[in-house]
């Protein structure tokens, strides 16, 4: 399947291998949504999507507790300098580390597939619980606005220190 690509400097074949799972995303979670009602789906593709993160921030542990700079090679540039998701790094200091994705393969294989609005953004609400497990393994805080309709690019994370148990 040919299909745009948001960001044309990315390597096709990782865009294509990350698009190929935004494709296989949606594809459970409309088949969930059918047989079990969406607020199941939902619940199902956030309880999948965290576990799924946790060994992803186990990977970025090493950087904890403030290697804010670390984080932009291990996790904003990943997976291939950044051509990819085209991170935009707002932020970054001894406190911070603030990137916005300009570009997101899973969102276009989901915009490809005529989702509308809404369902993209119930889908990030799924694919969102893969961050929070993420940056709650990696040992961080964090925020994450995800992307709605008007929004420039995809999502933006903030992440910090962790703070308090």
């Amino acid at each position: 399947m040919v299909t745009k690509q948001s960001n044309p400097n990315a390597n096709t074949h990782v865009y294509n291998a990350i698009k190929d799972r935004g494709r296989m995303f949606l594809a459970v979670f409309r088949e969930l949504s059918k047989r079990y009602g969406e607020a199941e789906a939902v619940s199902i593709m956030r309880d999948a999507s965290y576990a799924y993160g946790k060994p992803i921030g186990k990977s970025l542990a090493c950087f904890a507790p403030r290697d804010f700079a670390g984080l932009v090679d291990g996790y904003a540039k990943a997976p291939d300098d950044g051509a990819t998701f085209s991170p935009d790094i707002r932020r970054l200091d001894d406190s911070c580390l603030e990137v916005q994705m300009m570009t997101c393969p899973i969102k276009d294989a989901w915009e490809d597939a005529g989702c509308s609005d809404k369902e993209i953004c119930t889908l990030l609400h799924c694919a969102s619980a893969l961050d929070e497990a993420t940056w709650d393994a990696a040992g961080f805080d964090y925020q994450i606005e995800l992307w709605s309709p008007g929004k420039r690019g995809c999502c933006l994370t903030r992440i910090t220190e962790k703070t308090g148990a």
